[in-house]
């Protein structure tokens, strides 16, 4: 099932460290921080699994509890979780995480003869699991891939059963990162080179010429690649959306809402050190790692600026980048707990917020300008039906197809751009291209 990369070192506390961490989780949302304070790999992989497959194995913990009625404590609770996940989903020696889950439950003062009486029978059965059957198919098949009920019923309309089957295990499955190289500093062949002889697997993209792919960020961060600017995290479904960008040396770049940066990066590399590229965002102290990056990578011609976009100062770009806040839904592989952060009416406030920022952003392209409208949302209301809405209020705009920039698979029957996790192997995304004739 889960195939999250394990550290082979381990340490006799990344399972009590593993479990606060998970207590901090559903106490004050501190998921990222466990990835912010470089947590070892092993806690890093038992966390990520436990919140990613939190329904399901919620749902096995009281088929097992024998009093269902009975109340937990929220330590008791993580930790039965935890030791649920390692013999289901990721293979831990069984007995082993039975005795040590147990003499942890001792240490904290949990009841021990609950924790080996559920862990003892999920290992009797771990080869016969139940299945969910609440009486509802769309229910079931939440629960048994772990996701929003909400979430599911909108793809098993959209999609289908057979399908949304394929988007959930996707979302479920270990992360495959994308690197853009920095080929001013190395080129792909010589970084791909220079890991495999170090032992570490990478491939390079079969999509991009400066990206390659990764299942572990690990080796690159403790090599040194990234703080040297070498290389930097960004999934091929942004790639594409600086393609549509397609920023030329000598033009005015705006990325109107441009932290944590990467497009901004990219888009820089790609105007080989020349125009102007300006990176707005709201959040100064996240304009202060677009600053770092771009140093590091030796990209002078990046300016940012802290700016409010709906009170934006006087520009007129060629181009103009509006990666928008949303939802999210296409990242969900690699935000193991966004899924139980989002709500539906967040959509309704989303699309709002989108629109607003459409509006304001059109005073900043130049006549004749493009404007490239992003998400990484896989919602029909964030992507095409906000664009549609966009047009019929701004007539001076058109819509360009991306076909000639694209792969053809990720072109919609409209002229969009349009990734699917389980479709193309990467993020979610979309784009499309708006060209401003007055």
């Amino acid at each position: 099932m889960d195939t999250a990369t394990q550290s082979t070192t381990r340490s006799p506390d990344d399972r009590r460290d593993a479990v606060q961490h998970l207590l901090r989780i559903t106490q004050d949302g501190a998921y990222r921080s466990l990835i912010d304070r470089g947590a070892r790999p092993r806690v890093v992989a038992f966390v990520s699994t436990v919140t990613r497959w939190r329904r399901y194995l919620f749902f096995l913990l009281h088929f097992f509890l024998k009093d269902k009625s009975q109340p937990l404590s929220q330590p008791l609770e993580q930790l039965l979780l935890l030791g649920i996940a390692e013999i289901v989903l990721l293979n831990e020696p069984p007995h082993a995480v039975v005795n040590e889950t147990v003499n942890l439950a001792r240490s904290m003062r949990l009841s021990t003869g609950l924790t080996n009486g559920v862990l003892r029978s999920v290992v009797r059965s771990r080869t016969t699991l139940p299945e969910p059957n609440t009486g509802n198919p769309v229910r079931d098949l939440a629960i048994r891939w772990s996701h929003p009920t909400w979430l599911t019923r909108r793809y098993v309309k959209r999609f289908g059963l057979d399908e949304t089957t394929r988007l959930l295990q996707r979302n479920n499955e270990a992360p495959i990162y994308g690197i853009r190289v920095n080929q001013t500093h190395m080129s792909v062949a010589q970084l791909l080179d220079e890991l495999s002889t170090q032992g570490i697997a990478a491939n390079p993209s079969p999509f991009l010429e400066d990206y390659l792919t990764i299942t572990s960020l690990g080796p690159l961060i403790r090599k040194g690649y990234m703080s040297r600017g070498v290389c930097s995290v960004h999934d091929e479904s942004a790639g594409f959306v600086v393609a549509l960008l397609d920023p030329k040396p000598n033009e005015i770049i705006l990325d109107a809402c441009s932290a944590p940066g990467g497009k901004a990066l990219a888009a820089a590399c790609r105007m080989r050190g020349s125009g102007q590229l300006h990176a707005w965002d709201i959040h100064p102290n996240r304009l202060l790692k677009v600053d770092e990056l771009a140093h590091v990578q030796g990209l002078d011609n990046i300016h940012t600026r802290v700016v409010d976009l709906m009170d934006p100062p006087e520009m007129h770009a060629d181009r103009v980048l509006l990666d928008v806040p949303c939802a999210g839904t296409g990242v969900m592989n690699k935000r193991a707990d966004l899924r139980w952060r989002r709500r539906e009416t967040d959509l309704m406030d989303l699309t709002k917020l989108q629109q607003r920022l459409l509006d304001a952003a059109i005073t900043c392209v130049r006549p004749g300008g493009l404007l490239v409208y992003s998400t990484c949302s896989i919602e029909p209301e964030e992507n095409e039906l906000q664009v549609d809405s966009f047009l019929e209020r701004h007539p001076n705009f058109t819509l360009e197809r991306v076909g000639d920039l694209l792969p053809a698979e990720l072109v919609t029957p409209t002229g969009y751009m349009a990734t699917l996790p389980h479709r193309h192997g990467m993020d979610g995304a979309f784009a499309a291209r708006l060209r401003k004739s007055r």
